[in-house]
């Protein structure tokens, strides 16, 4: 028997393949392959807002020479080591992982030392269409959430309104990537009277917090919008249709006593993105497979071809200095030192000079050795390239610009 001889050729093949095969799947991908962004972006610019083409060009310079580098040196082994900058790009699921676990560890001491509850507060899917048009109105929806949070909890207080703290965070899409704008709320159990004591409210009546919902929603709605018959009569109908008001959702595990829980519990359910690099299945050039559980718990795939994909993920990403994330009540800034008696501590986030003061307080740990590496050189990176696709006849044969792409 003759033993199999490898080309060089049949050599290379195996390398990439192998490559291919370990190589995670991520979103990243997806839009740099076949230059599918670039493509979509030539056959949609008319369509495209500018802060979506923005986000995702920055998204695809993650941890790229471009953006630039530290090098950090172990003065133990001499082990050099790379570390290129993130996009901070609000599609970017890599960066968008990491903002969320820092965040969530440090809400914990931003927090007051009492119970709090997560609670889901949707709308009518009449009204889904109307906010992605007017995308104003998801801080009017924000808005709403913390009123009727403290309407709700101030109904049977007998000596005056109680101002409760919450967290509000904006989830634009569902499970699927649908335009599916509510709000994740994580809000404390009870509120501050005007003598700044807190009074426990075990028992949130979120039944009738639906009602309340639905009447701030509508009316700031209403509110909001130009006058218009067909819009007013639509605001007529929903309250007769949902005479029990908007569905609130209490997740499982809603009730958390336990600050230390808090990290975990936000990062998993109520921050994350659209679709995590997780939750991708299968890309095959054409076609993008993801999956999400419902709420049984029960896997459910789905199946989009890339143009598809590529614009229900871009959608979700909010206008310019939008900002999803919005403390209210007693966590407001105005109020939140009030209160402070409350609290374990405050939270000051880093800033460039906390880094020029302290420049290895961030720095890994020597892959070789495992001690503390030092900085010893900061890079900004190249200027950027200046050709735009579409510039080449050749870039017109693309797929995803064929009006027979299937």
């Amino acid at each position: 028997m003759h033993p199999e001889i490898l080309t060089p050729g049949t050599c290379l093949f195996i390398v990439l393949l192998c490559l291919t095969i370990d190589a995670p799947l991520t979103v990243k991908h997806i839009f740099e392959d076949n230059l599918n962004w670039a493509a979509f972006h030539l056959a949609e610019k008319d369509n495209l807002r500018d802060v979506e083409i923005k986000e995702v060009n920055k998204m695809l310079s993650c941890k790229d020479e471009s953006r630039g580098f530290f090098t950090y040196e172990c003065e133990h082994c001499g082990t050099t080591k790379i570390v290129y900058f993130g996009c901070n790009s609000r599609i970017c699921t890599n960066c968008g992982k990491n903002h969320t676990d820092k965040w969530a560890k440090s809400l914990q001491n931003a927090l007051f030392n009492v119970p709090h509850r997560h609670a889901v507060f949707t709308i009518s899917d009449a009204l889904w269409p109307i906010v992605r048009r007017n995308r104003f109105l998801q801080k009017v929806l924000m808005d709403a959430a913390i009123v009727a949070i403290n309407d709700t909890i101030s109904h049977k207080h007998r000596n005056g309104r109680l101002t409760a703290g919450a967290v509000v965070v904006l989830h634009p899409f569902s499970r699927s990537l649908g335009f599916n704008p509510h709000v994740h709320i994580l809000v404390t159990e009870g509120g501050f009277d005007r003598h700044g004591r807190f009074i426990h409210q075990k028992f949130i009546p979120f039944d009738a917090m639906r009602k309340t919902w639905q009447y701030q929603v509508l009316t700031r709605f209403k509110a909001a919008l130009p006058k218009n018959r067909v819009f007013s009569m639509l605001i007529d109908h929903l309250f007769k249709k949902y005479l029990e008001g908007f569905y609130v959702h209490l997740p499982k595990e809603s009730r958390i006593t336990n600050k230390r829980r808090i990290a975990r519990y936000v990062a998993r359910y109520i921050r994350h993105p659209a679709v995590a690099n997780t939750r991708l299945h299968r890309y095959d050039g054409k076609t993008v497979t993801f999956w999400y559980k419902d709420r049984e718990g029960v896997r459910l795939f789905v199946t989009m071809e890339v143009q598809e994909f590529i614009k229900a993920l871009i959608q979700h990403i909010p206008d310019r200095n939008f900002k999803m994330i919005r403390y209210y009540g007693a966590y407001s800034r105005r109020t939140k030192r009030k209160h402070s008696g409350y609290l374990q501590r405050s939270l000051r986030q880093a800033t460039f000079d906390d880094f020029v003061t302290d420049a290895n307080k961030w720095a890994p740990k020597c892959p070789n050795c495992g001690r503390k590496m030092t900085l010893v050189l900061y890079e900004k990176g190249p200027p950027t390239e200046n050709e735009v696709f579409g510039c080449k006849l050749a870039d017109w044969n693309h797929p995803l610009l064929s009006p027979s792409y299937n």
